[in-house]
């Protein structure tokens, strides 16, 4: 099972690796954007240059044109194709011709340009000649003569060996510039990653010295683009660190809460072992058993909490109908065995939708179920008596209220008991904390549990006296959407 976990961790993207190789390869494809433009360039500076010369010499022959008693006359200045000389691995060709395309002097072979120049405007072309590739200019000259006119048209050609040399260097050394250019920005980019991923790391080596206990926020300044994970962490740790606390408290109120009932249960033990009376004897041992389901009360209540806490944190909610839930609950709590107490329920035919942890909904209402059967009747009414209903039925109702803000859904349990003391009204939500008129042998913890699995389902408790005598609990949770 090691190995998948080995594999996967390879597999692992690193932030600063990515960020080389995106980067990388958008330097790549600046450098190789920069050497085609720097190798057009190139071919058109070198085609300048000696387009000049081409040009000058192709103007210089057809100044050296005449027509003589209506015949064509050249007198070739040597010099204009000694310019084109100064590329002494090129080979020079030319041809003057007349309008009709007779060769006068030259060529006769070139190859003709595309279009026939106009206006004495030169005309440059590309064209194979020879099997080699040669730069072409084309110029045409009208000439008069005493008797007659006519138009000379002057082609001079050169290959292309000293343009491709020219063009080549000038791509080579941009080449260099280029090598090193995109050299120094990956070692830029580098850097940059390196002092951009430095607060990861500075965060990273602060937390691996922190001591487990410390969960204190991350303080000091970082990036913009780290804020919402330092506020998600701190969060966490905040999160994490009132889990800690209430766990903490809790296995001290429990050891608390546990000790006096254990401590009361040696004690009884011991003086039954020491009683030789066999009517002592089974005193003692009635209050052993009484003592032990108190115990076991509290401890089912502690570990009722425990959940409530540990659930709420989760929030794993889904939509849940809470009248199926309360249906669950009120089968749950009432003993279906012997005596049942005077139940009246009212609630609605429909589903009733809420967003929330099925199990802890249904523990809170059994909670308040539970609460109402044992502390919810007069204290004039004997208690063997109470599992009978004597003193008034026990009132629960669910309905639904579309008047808030929040369609919501509203679930009350009314009861015939003591009611409760303004004093009290809120101190009854604290952990083992009782009303002054509570009946003996509850923990304190039922109340405190409802009120915690409301809050974390967004929801209110409210508790008031009932004319007449009682308790109502009112919850009151937001509706799910259907």
């Amino acid at each position: 099972m090691a190995e998948p976990a080995r594999t996967a961790a390879e597999r692992r993207d690193s932030i600063g690796k990515t960020l080389l190789i995106y980067l990388g390869v958008l330097s790549l494809i600046g450098a190789v954007l920069l050497f085609a433009a720097a190798r057009s360039y190139g071919r058109a500076a070198a085609d300048r240059s000696y387009d000049h010369l081409l040009i000058a010499s192709a103007l210089s022959i057809a100044d050296s044109v005449a027509l003589v008693d209506g015949q064509w006359q050249v007198d070739l200045p040597y010099a204009a194709l000694d310019l084109l000389a100064m590329a002494p691995e090129d080979r020079v060709y030319y041809r003057v011709a007349s309008r009709e395309g007779a060769t006068i002097t030259g060529y006769s072979d070139l190859p003709a340009p595309p279009s026939p120049p106009l206006d004495g405007k030169p005309r440059l072309f590309d064209a194979m000649y020879l099997g080699e590739r040669t730069r072409f200019v084309a110029v045409s000259r009208w000439v008069a003569g005493p008797f007659a006119q006519g138009q000379a048209i002057v082609q001079v050609g050169q290959t292309r060996i000293a343009r491709e040399a020219l063009a080549d260097d000038v791509v080579l050394r941009a080449l260099v510039a280029i090598i090193a250019a995109s050299l120094a920005a990956l070692a830029l980019v580098w850097v940059g990653v390196h002092r951009a991923l430095r607060p990861v790391q500075k965060l990273e080596r602060d937390l691996s010295l922190r001591e487990p206990s410390d969960l204190r926020p991350v303080t000091g300044a970082v990036p913009l683009e780290l804020d919402q994970l330092v506020g998600a962490l701190n969060r966490f740790m905040a999160r994490l660190s009132a889990s800690n606390e209430t766990l903490r408290a809790f296995m001290g109120d429990a050891a608390h809460q546990m000790r006096t009932p254990l401590a009361a249960l040696r004690a009884q033990a011991q003086l039954a072992l020491d009683e030789d009376d066999p009517a002592e004897q089974r005193r003692s041992l009635v209050m052993i058993e009484r003592n032990a389901s108190h115990m076991s009360r509290l401890l089912n209540q502690l570990l009722s909490d425990a959940s409530a806490i540990h659930r709420s944190h989760l929030q794993q909610f889904e939509t849940v109908d809470l009248a199926e839930l309360l249906h669950q609950a009120i089968f749950e709590s009432i003993p279906q065995s012997g005596p049942r107490p005077d139940l009246r329920l009212a609630a609605t035919n429909h589903p009733v939708l809420v967003r929330g942890d099925a199990l802890l909904l249904r523990e809170a209402i059994k909670n308040l179920i539970d609460n109402a059967l044992k502390h919810g009747q007069p204290h004039s009414v004997d208690r063997k008596h109470v599992d009978q209903g004597e003193g008034g039925p026990l009132q629960i109702a669910l309905t639904v209220s579309d008047g808030e803000a929040v369609p919501t859904a509203v679930l009350t349990v009314a009861d015939h008991g003591p009611g409760i003391a303004a004093a009290d009204a809120q101190t009854v939500f604290e952990r083992f904390a009782r009303g002054r008129d509570a009946a003996d042998g509850g923990a304190g913890l039922g109340l405190a549990i409802v009120k915690r699995i409301v809050d974390s389902h967004g929801g209110r408790i409210d508790l008031s006296n009932r004319v007449g005598g009682g308790l109502v609990v009112t919850l009151r949770l937001p509706r799910a959407l259907s």
